[in-house]
């Protein structure tokens, strides 16, 4: 059963999961709604490939969080459409709850893409949360799944957003994780000859990233622990 490796990890995964027997995001973090800009416009698209195994990634996260809204979405624009990748967004279940938005369709093996060529048998998919719901998360995670396509994403990698994840924020890169936030069943999908694992994508500062890079992805999250991260908030200082 995968643990968390540090006490950030730990409590992060405890701070998300604050209804003792239910793998949710925690409902009770609140934000003012200041983050309002126009983001890029964004077209719902249904899904083209990867039909059962998709099916069975958004059965999952049904399965996870039982009783709450789960929808599906897509992302086209004139520079870029990804037709086989979704994004589900988990609704929380009660006003001012975090929004949770995983990908489907990274974990897809591309036939000319990394994980085709080296003959893997596992995949990946994409967590990111944010404070409001936003289809800007949508953008940002057909973003990640993009990199991901050319090389393969790891836990320790950063995607560089080149702008703020959300307006006014100090955070311009995504930090891939292991999924604290959900519970442990949550973490991977056996699928026939794939195993499907999700990483969470974290929003962090250059500052940051220069320092996971110098001193490592576990004394980053030591430092997260010591400032009491709060993750979604676009607003936050730096923790280094």
């Amino acid at each position: 059963m995968p643990q968390a490796s540090s006490g950030w990890s730990r409590r992060a995964c405890a701070t998300i999961a604050s209804w003792a027997a239910r793998p949710m995001v925690n409902t009770g973090a609140r934000l003012p709604p200041s983050a309002r800009g126009l983001f890029r416009r964004v077209t719902t698209v249904g899904p083209e490939t990867g039909v059962d195994a998709q099916a069975a990634i958004e059965a999952h996260l049904r399965h996870g969080f039982p009783g709450q809204r789960v929808v599906v979405q897509g992302w086209r624009t004139e520079a870029m459409a990804m037709p086989h990748v979704r994004v589900l967004r988990v609704d929380p279940e009660g006003r001012g709850g975090l929004w949770l938005h995983v990908s489907s369709g990274a974990s897809l093996p591309a036939q000319d893409g990394p994980a085709a060529r080296a003959g893997e048998s596992a995949g990946s998919e994409f967590v990111l949360v944010t404070p409001f719901k936003t289809l800007r998360a949508v953008e940002l995670l057909a973003m990640v799944v993009y990199f991901h396509g050319v090389e393969q994403l790891e836990v320790g990698d950063t995607v560089s957003v080149g702008e703020p994840w959300l307006p006014g924020s100090a955070c311009g890169h995504l930090l891939v994780s292991s999924p604290y936030l959900l519970a442990d069943e949550l973490w991977m999908l056996p699928l026939p000859g794939r195993t499907v694992h999700f990483r969470w994508v974290i929003p962090i500062t250059a500052q940051e990233r220069a320092y996971a890079a110098e001193q490592g992805l576990e004394a980053l999250e030591q430092r997260f622990e010591q400032v009491g991260l709060e993750y979604w908030d676009p607003h936050r200082s730096s923790a280094v």
